[in-house]
């Protein structure tokens, strides 16, 4: 995986009320590292509208909010949880929401990037160990450390 993980970029039960404000708080370490351009979010929020990534999972609800290619300088990704689910859409039907406790913000310069991240967000998505290690996490670094692991850094 070429994308990467900032420690600052992992935040641990952020408290946040929408969808937009999530994307606000997960965006500002990447725009602050100079890994996106200063309107991601707001990139992120627009393509959230057309294209939702909500994912209703056994425990928990996770989404996979992401952007263009154009709005990124260099691939890293964010990682979040909340401390109260935010709705958000489901990804493949739009009609239905999840409350979302969890959130992966990828910034991709590559369309290749993002099958090859996807598919191992998904695979952590679908371990009910790892994703018990990431929702259950107290602290950034407990949460940053967690998620070394399982993307082995």
């Amino acid at each position: 995986m070429n994308a990467k993980i900032d420690r600052a970029a992992v935040q641990c039960k952020i408290s946040c009320e929408t969808q937009r404000e999530l994307f606000d708080i997960m965006a500002a370490p990447l725009i602050s590292a100079g890994y996106v351009h200063d309107d991601f979010a707001l990139h992120v929020a627009k393509r959230e509208e057309k294209f939702p990534t909500g994912l209703p999972l056994e425990e928990v609800g996770m989404a996979i909010p992401h952007t263009d290619p154009e709005h990124v300088n260099s691939a890293a990704l964010a990682i979040a949880t909340l401390k109260n689910p935010i709705k958000f859409r489901v990804m493949g039907s739009p009609e239905e929401t999840v409350g979302v406790s969890a959130a992966f913000m990828l910034a991709l310069t590559e369309g290749h990037q993002h099958i090859e991240l996807l598919q191992k967000v998904i695979g952590i998505a679908q371990n009910q160990v790892a994703l018990s290690s990431i929702i259950n996490a107290d602290s950034d670094e407990e949460l940053y450390v967690a998620i070394s692991r399982l993307f082995g850094l």
